[in-house]
């Protein structure tokens, strides 16, 4: 048994042997431990190298230069910034410790870029932590979006000069106007953690606090005409948790809380129209966004074993409330009355688990569980007016109450019936009640079996199967929507569906190199669907290798390939199925790197990845004649390598050279202009076409 501390504890039967052991022989006169004659005892050839922890500061600490193509802002997705010239950064790696077992540790990574990072962590390991962190993330779109917008407040506002047209080709003023507009959103998440552990206890507490910044794509729209905009995102988020624990020999209980607050900096997307208004004077238009919330979680766990015997037990409970005021209904014309003046939005989350997990023989285990979730939506429903995109009004509805209920229960079995060969079992059972979609109940069984084999102690091989099976309680439709809804339209993730999948997994790993292959291939028959969905069909295979050549040379390859044809019938007159669609997608991934080091008297070490990335989809629709849809795919070639060149014992010098072609094509944006399209101002064609270069020298000094 481990100790919280890290010391083992011997079993109670094995820990009595031992003390009768010493016992014995400490009774007997001159054989005791303190008789013994140690003089001749090399006493230096016995110490432990290894469990001697280093005292002061360890590490390294490095500051790197880096000369980033920031051309196309997507290539900061593999780089980590977008900045187009020289960057700067900051690595680090540093620990000290001090004789009475206090530890310090700092970790830099990147930082200084937008997806950098950095946290300090101190304290005596087994007692105390305190954690203070730093980390950032970045998600880089396009900055290359075309649009006469400028933001101005909280307003998109158009240049001064603007005359706005009924269609895109007649407004004189667009292509003067149009400058790009950066699409990225950064994050930047601060946190910081504390944890006390005791004798039977833990105690943990932390803190986070996250903003986020940048613009997204958005469409707004004033009856028939369409605008893309660059919605700017200013939020934040916070949490607080806390967590206690007490445990035992054979036990462990505690509750954790969690409570979480975000704010939006924005309370409106607030636009000019680039259009003639179709009727009255609707010049500017105003969409909501994402309201203040909060949310708060308690939950208690406990765990109980024996020997060969677990249990696991879960329950808790979450409330989620929106009260911000609302906005008004229109901005264009008379606005109708609300019925409140904000939500007072409330939904109640209540979970609970229940597993077990028992070796009942040498060679036969049995496992189960229990899931309980239910979401319980305690909003006040009222009548609402529902505006056209904020334009005219066309009457009330109540706001939709979604409810649902889940229950999974699952029973599995594993036999070992040798060494090398045994089988496993597993039924679930999965029910769903609903309130406010489709269909009121739903319900899935699903069947899997594995048969493991191993060959011998460098191959091994195991073959998975799979059957589910989902149906449900009378299909009625969507009763939230003005539209008029197809009695034989079906909901793919309400649908009633079969599954079926199958596996075969094979591994050889002979000391120096190890191979793995796993195939797969799956099946989901959409057996009452008429009009949606009907047919899902994937194949695919992963290999990988990795050899050893010597002590410091290592070779590693994969490749990956995935294949999905989907069926689809659909009708435009609410009748039965009149055209039909076909999709085919494909996926590859195929990479290979190289690892060498102790090169030039153990001074430097080098190495290579290459990865090739290859995604396409095509469409073909038939209605009497076939309609394939234009280009859809995705490639890129990326290649990373890196040279680590000791200049002393403790100064270091690192190369990092990263190249990245990569090429996306999409039949809905090939060649489109800002003006393409008569009632849509679009942002123009936001493929992806580059070469970019990332070259980077880091000076690291090691203590």
């Amino acid at each position: 048994m481990i100790k919280q501390d890290g010391s083992q504890r011997l079993p109670w039967r094995l820990s009595l042997l031992a003390l009768a052991v010493i016992s014995s022989y400490a009774g007997a006169q001159g054989y005791g431990l303190a008789s013994a004659n140690r003089d001749k005892v090399k006493l230096d050839a016995w110490e432990c190298k290894r469990c001697e922890v280093p005292k002061g500061t360890t590490g390294m600490i490095g500051a790197g230069i880096a000369y980033n193509d920031g051309g196309d802002s997507r290539f900061g997705n593999t780089t980590g910034t977008d900045q187009d010239g020289a960057v700067a950064s900051l690595e680090a790696d540093l620990a000290h410790k001090t004789d009475s077992s206090y530890q310090t540790h700092f970790e830099a990574n990147r930082l200084g870029y937008d997806a950098g990072s950095a946290s300090l962590t101190t304290g005596r390991k087994g007692q105390y932590e305190i954690q203070a962190a730093y980390r950032g993330f970045a998600r880089y779109d396009n900055n290359s979006a075309l649009t006469p917008y400028r933001r101005d407040g909280q307003t998109w506002q158009l240049p001064i000069e603007w005359q706005s047209a009924a269609t895109t080709d007649q407004m004189t003023s667009l292509s003067s106007s149009l400058s790009p507009a950066e699409l990225k959103i950064t994050r930047d998440r601060y946190r910081i953690d504390a944890n006390y552990t005791g004798d039977f206890y833990e105690v943990a507490l932390g803190y986070q606090h996250e903003e986020r910044q940048g613009n997204r794509r958005a469409s707004v729209n004033l009856l028939t005409n369409s605008t893309l905009l660059a919605e700017r995102i200013e939020d934040k988020n916070d949490r607080v948790n806390a967590k206690l624990y007490f445990r035992g020999d054979h036990w462990l209980t505690g509750i954790d809380a969690e409570v979480s607050q975000y704010q939006n900096d924005l309370s409106a997307l607030h636009w000019q129209s680039a259009f003639s208004p179709t009727f009255g004077a609707a010049y500017f238009g105003q969409n909501a966004v994402a309201p203040d919330n909060k949310a708060y979680r308690v939950a208690g766990h406990s765990q109980f074993s024996a020997e060969g015997q677990q249990v696991i037990m879960h329950l808790g409970f979450t409330r989620m409330t929106q009260d911000q005021a609302f906005l008004p209904a229109t901005i264009n014309g008379p606005s109708p009355a609300l019925p409140a003046t904000d939500l007072a939005g409330q939904v109640d989350l209540i979970e609970m688990k229940l597993k077990y997990h028992g070796r009942l023989t040498p060679d036969f285990s049995l496992r189960a569980g229990y899931d309980y979730r239910d979401r319980d939506n305690k909003t006040p429903i009222f009548s609402y007016p529902q505006i056209v995109t904020d334009s005219y009004y066309s009457g009330d509805r109540l706001n939709p109450d979604y409810d649902r209920t889940r229950q999974q229960a699952n029973l599995g079995a594993k036999y070992r019936f040798t060494r090398s060969l045994y089988l496993d079992l597993q039924y679930q059972y999965e029910h769903n009640n609903y309130n406010g979609l489709d269909r009121d109940t739903l319900q899935e069984s699903d069947i899997e079996a594995k048969l493991h084999y191993r060959l011998s102690p460098h191959w091994q091989a195991w073959l998975k199967a799979e059957y589910r099976d989902r149906n449900g309680s009378e299909y009625h439709g969507m009763t939230a929507s003005n539209r008029p809804n197809n009695p034989l339209l079906r909901r793919s993730y309400l649908a009633d569906r079969e599954h079926q999948g199958y596996g075969l997994y094979a591994s050889y790993n002979g000391g120096a190199y190890n191979v793995t292959l796993n195939l797969h291939t799956r099946q989901d028959d959409y057996t009452d669907t008429q009009i949606g969905l009907t047919q899902v069909d994937s194949q695919g295979y992963d290999l990988s290798a990795q050899y050893a050549i010597s002590e410091n040379l290592n070779f590693n390859a994969f490749v990956n390939q995935d294949w999905r044809d989907s069926d689809q019938a659909g009708s435009n007159n609410y009748a039965g199925a009149n055209w039909f669609a076909n999709t085919e997608d494909e996926a590859t991934l195929i990479g290979a790197g190289i690892d060498y080091s102790n090169l030039l008297e153990k001074r430097l070490r080098i190495g290579l990845d290459y990865s090739f990335s290859d995604g396409q989809s095509d469409t073909e629709v038939s209605q009497g004649l076939h309609n394939p849809y234009g280009d859809y795919y995705a490639t890129k070639h990326n290649i990373n390598a890196f040279a680590d060149f000791s200049l002393s014992n403790g100064l270091g010098l690192r190369f990092d050279w990263i190249f990245e072609q990569y090429q996306d094509a999409d039949r809905a944006n090939d060649q489109l202009m800002p003006d393409s399209i008569p009632n849509v101002l679009s942002f123009g064609d936001l493929s992806h076409d580059y070469s970019a270069h990332y070259f980077g020298v880091t000076l690291s000094y090691r203590l």
